[in-house]
């Protein structure tokens, strides 16, 4: 099993947090860097992978509105995908 400790604690835009989630997941060069296509990433992973979701307990900046998003996206991938089991630790 693969175990990835994602960190989202210093995000305050889409941008870098997509730029860091491919890199941090290995996705494809093609990855979209959208909500969308990190569901179709998750969802289709066929190797076990255990994702540990570090975020802020206070977003700032874009994230405020995007993290429950992203955090959603995570959770629906999880129950969607079995080779995928994720974690959440909320960081003060």
């Amino acid at each position: 099993m693969r175990d990835v400790t994602l960190d989202l604690t210093p995000f305050e835009e889409k941008i870098s947090l997509h730029r860091y989630l491919k890199e941090a997941l290995d996705f494809p060069f093609y990855y979209g860097a959208n909500l969308d296509a990190l569901h179709d990433e998750l969802a289709s992973e066929r190797e076990p992978l255990r994702i540990a979701v570090h975020y802020p307990k206070l977003p700032r900046g874009k994230m405020v509105d995007y993290l429950p998003k992203l955090l959603r996206v995570f959770e629906d991938a999880a129950r969607e995908n079995y080779h995928l089991e994720i974690s959440y630790q909320e960081e003060a």
